[in-house]
């Protein structure tokens, strides 16, 4: 189990459905597309909060890995 690629592709999967979200609100007055507002911003903001999770698993895993490369030196 790679946690970088993990978090590699939760960031990828957050910013997805972030875009998605704010691709609807940008929508929302063309084409006369009902578009629920609160639904999309609770979407951008879970997706926000995936971004800094998987932005905090990064960090970790480099973390870690310094203290391994630290202790094999």
């Amino acid at each position: 189990m790679n946690p970088i690629a993990i978090a590699q592709y939760g960031l990828i999967a957050a910013a997805g459905r972030f875009a998605q979200s704010a691709e609807k609100v940008a929508a929302m007055n063309v084409g006369g597309m009902d578009i629920d507002l609160v639904r999309e911003v609770v979407d951008m903001k879970l997706a926000e909060a995936g971004v800094s999770a998987n932005a905090a698993v990064l960090r970790t895993a480099d973390q870690m890995q310094g203290v391994v490369l630290d202790i094999l030196a």
